[in-house]
């Protein structure tokens, strides 16, 4: 039994490290200048889950290896997805022409194009969304993960891209969220926040004025919030008690005393 179980503890770290591990052999065999295998090898990480840093490395890795192949048109279309999740990748020309020509012709087609921009905001309703602008078009998928106060794991809202994606949140609550962009292969393309380090969001202002406001003391004496007067009010003439009994009490002024008027001498009546 101990040995089918560490059996399978094994099997499990090898799934989770497989991108990994296609990645590193590919990154092996291109620099053992083997840039067939390479290339496929590129190919079979692009298959697999990773992270943005390893996507960016396997489309680069995979442009490359087809430009130093002599597949010039192949290179140039995996340079252009390369630049549409990254455009900031470079190319050093100390490579030669040969690896140059694809990227520089890559890089003047997508230079013009809109970059592709990840969005995670709060609503004023509290809900939070992502959306992505200017998807490439190897994207597929845009999920949305979201911890309120007290709890250990993220939700997640999953939509098709570029969404937007909308998860459920309390206004009067802060919330921490992030938002990951997938491929096919749940490679990570685009990211806002992360698992690790989660994006937090304040409670919404509308809401927190709303609750202010529901708490603000009622302005007449003896009012309780959200109740009927306690004390009675005299209306008409007659008493009214909280409970609804007519007391009948008559208001009236009191009688006019008749007392004889002093004369003039100052004296007592």
């Amino acid at each position: 039994m101990r040995f089918f179980l560490v059996l399978l503890v094994c099997l499990g770290a090898a799934s989770a490290s497989a991108a990994e591990r296609a990645l590193v052999r590919a990154e092996r065999l291109f620099d053992a200048l083997e840039f067939d295998s390479a290339a496929a090898a590129f190919e079979d990480a692009l298959r697999e889950p990773g992270t943005r840093q390893e996507r960016i490395r396997a489309w680069r890795g995979l442009a490359l290896s087809e430009a130093f192949m002599g597949q010039a048109k192949q290179a140039q279309a995996h340079f252009e997805t390369l630049l549409s999740i990254e455009p900031e990748v470079d190319v050093s020309r100390a490579l030669g022409p040969k690896i140059r020509r694809p990227y520089e012709a890559a890089r003047k087609k997508m230079q013009n194009r809109p970059r592709a921009a990840l969005k995670l905001v709060r609503r004023q309703d509290g809900q939070l969304e992502a959306v992505l602008e200017q998807p490439p078009a190897v994207v597929t998928e845009l999920s949305l993960y979201v911890r309120q106060p007290g709890e250990s794991g993220f939700t997640r809202t999953q939509g098709a891209s570029p969404g937007p994606v909308v998860a459920p949140a309390p206004a009067v609550r802060a919330v921490e969220a992030y938002a990951q962009v997938l491929d096919a292969a749940d490679g990570v393309l685009f990211e806002q926040g992360s698992a690790e380090a989660p994006m937090r969001f304040d409670a919404t202002e509308e809401r927190l004025a709303a609750v202010a406001g529901a708490q603000e003391p009622t302005r007449d004496e003896g009012l309780d919030e959200g109740r009927r007067p306690v004390w009675p009010w005299v209306v008409g003439g007659v008493g009214l008690v909280a409970a609804g009994v007519v007391a009948g009490v008559v208001l009236s002024q009191p009688p006019a005393l008749n007392l004889p008027a002093a004369d003039r001498t100052g004296r007592l009546p």
